[in-house]
């Protein structure tokens, strides 16, 4: 294989490397997002249910 050859595999090499790098970072990024979501909607549920719950004690009385 010619140096120039070699230095263009390796070039690539190190493309698709940053890319893998690239992709997990994404992944990662958008698991935490996912759960940010998730815990901020069950939060919000939260103080639907208990807002329902305060109003429904409220009219009992």
């Amino acid at each position: 294989m010619s140096n120039s050859g070699f230095r263009g595999y390796r070039t690539i090499s190190q493309h698709l490397n940053d890319l893998k790098k690239e992709n997990f970072s994404l992944k990662l990024r958008i698991y935490f997002l996912e759960e940010k979501i998730q815990q901020k909607f069950e939060e919000s549920s939260d103080d639907v249910h208990k807002w329902v719950s305060k109003k429904n004690s409220l009219c009992i009385i």
